[in-house]
Parts: C-alpha cells; structure tokens; sequence
C-alpha cells in the first residue's frame, strides 16, 4: 500500500518528463545535459544526481541507483514544472502561496514541528561539515538560508527552547517557489531537506514516507 502511495505520483510526473524534450527540461535552469547519454545532472543540496531520460532513472554521484519514489517524483517536478526563474531573496511563509492556507496543517505537522522537535533533541543537528552553503539570517536562535534545488531557497529559523517553553521553528521559502512547485509538493521537498541535515550532508537513496514518521 505504501508503496503504491508513492509510485503512482512517480508514473503520472514520469509520463509528463517523457513526453518533454531533453533541452526544454533544462531550460533556464542551468543545469549539465549530455545529450549524447541522455543524462540531465541536478544538484541538490550538496549532492549531484544523474536523471537519465527518458527513463527516469536517478543515480545518485557515487552511482548508486535512487529508490526513493519521492525523492526522484520531486527531481522530475522540478524538470517539468521549473521555469527557471532565478531567485528573489525575498523570503515568504508557506500560507502566503496558493492553497497554502489549506495545507498549512500538514505542512506545520511534517516540516515545521518536526524540525522544532529534532532541534530540541538535539541542538548540533546542523554542526557538521559539508559542502552546502549556509546563508546565515539575522532571526532566531539560528537561521540561515541555502539551495535545495538550483533557484530554490528555503530559510530554516529555529529558536531555543527553556525551562517554560519547548523548541520551535519556522521555515520560508523564496517568492519564487511557485514556479517550482505547489503547496501540496512542498511538504515533501521541505521535509527531504530536512531529511540530509538528520543524515548529516546526505539523503538516503531509499529514502520513503515511512522514514518521515519514525524520526518525528
């Protein structure tokens, strides 16, 4: 059942990538094509990914072969719906996209209470060397700014918690994640971030829904 979940949004996103061409998926995202291998390489965090097409098939820099449905359903999305428009720097909360005021609940519960609560349990959670930049925001306890996806920007804020009051956090994204993707994707993008911090400069290749649950 939960795998089912997971690869009917991977078939419907695949049927779209297939039916595009290699240079449109690319267009204005600056990204590495090889069209003589059919081969798209996209960066996210600090890691590369090869998407072959039309295949679909993700491998991650060190060749082994991407599982995760959701991981590669969000790389596909982001070929196909991406417009490529560069970034504002303007950060916004997820209630001021479209529909986000009716998903604000689920996004709350999966992203924003679940980074609050990692933070509490562990306060160095981001204390390790990698090679995603880290742009550093005057708010909270820490915040700072970096690149998902080329173009996309989140902003993770995170605040203390003490004696009186738990950990908490808030997350945004830049203005122009809607020419990325929707309110109903970025649960999962967000939380897939979240996901390389817990893994400490890294996300699983087999990366599924279930991991998501265990960790809260």
């Amino acid at each position: 059942m939960r795998e089912h979940q997971e690869k009917v949004p991977f078939l419907y996103i695949l049927e779209k990538f297939q039916q595009q061409d290699l240079q449109d998926l690319c267009q204005g995202k600056g990204l590495n094509y090889d069209e003589k291998q059919n081969v798209i390489t996209v960066n996210v965090m600090s890691e590369n990914y090869d998407v072959f097409y039309p295949s679909g098939k993700v491998f991650k820099e060190d060749g082994r072969e991407v599982t995760s449905y959701l991981l590669k359903t969000v790389l596909l999305r982001y070929l196909v719906n991406g417009k490529g428009t560069k970034p504002t720097f303007k950060f916004i909360s997820y209630k001021e996209i479209k529909d986000g005021q009716v998903y604000y609940p689920n996004f709350y519960k999966r992203t924003i209470q679940r980074l609050a609560q990692l933070y509490e349990a562990d306060p160095d959670l981001f204390d390790f060397p990698d090679k995603l930049e880290r742009i550093p925001m005057p708010r909270g306890d820490l915040a700072f700014a970096f690149e998902f996806l080329p173009n996309v920007y989140f902003q993770f804020i995170l605040y203390r918690g003490d004696d009186e009051f738990p950990a908490s956090a808030n997350i945004l994204m830049d203005a122009n994640i809607e020419d990325y993707f929707n309110a109903e994707d970025l649960a999962v993008v967000v939380d897939i971030a979240i996901e390389y911090f817990v893994h400490k400069g890294t996300i699983p290749p087999d990366l599924g829904m279930y991991h998501f649950k265990e960790s809260c």
